[in-house]
């Protein structure tokens, strides 16, 4: 049995990237940071960053190019893809690892309103009557 799943959240480093194949259909690149912390061996904190390069296709690349920008915290699930190619100026061979994502969630969000921080809180809602029902005080 083989498995090939990734997940993990990290900050969008730049804004997606999204553009059509010649047959209309939708391909989004982004790349994602994530942080690890660790207390070293002398007790120092320690801080470690990997760069995870994410490709969608159709429409989640659309509704994640719409709705997520630079900054942005997500979770990302997919699948560990390889690229391979030839330079074509050194003729030396290429790969790029990548994830292939099928899922992703927002793991913060804040509606427009909420972001502002003059706006208005929102009124209380109307408490409701109580009824009793027939036969009961």
């Amino acid at each position: 049995m083989n498995l090939n799943k990734i997940l993990i959240i990290g900050n969008l480093t730049a804004d997606p990237e999204l553009r059509y194949t010649p047959n209309g259909k939708a391909v989004l690149s982004a790349s994602l940071a994530n942080n690890e912390h660790y207390t070293d061996s002398q007790g120092e904190e320690q801080k470690v960053t990997t760069f995870v390069n994410l490709q969608l296709w159709g429409k989640p690349a659309e509704n994640f190019g719409k709705l997520v920008k630079k900054g942005q915290q997500v979770y990302v699930e997919g699948k560990l893809r390889m690229d391979e190619w030839t330079d074509k100026q050194t003729q030396a061979r290429r790969t790029r690892l990548y994830v292939l994502a099928e899922n992703w969630q927002f793991t913060q969000y804040k509606r427009q309103d909420e972001a502002a921080p003059d706006a208005p809180a929102a009124a209380p809602a109307p408490e409701s009557k109580r009824v009793a029902k027939k036969g009961t005080k």
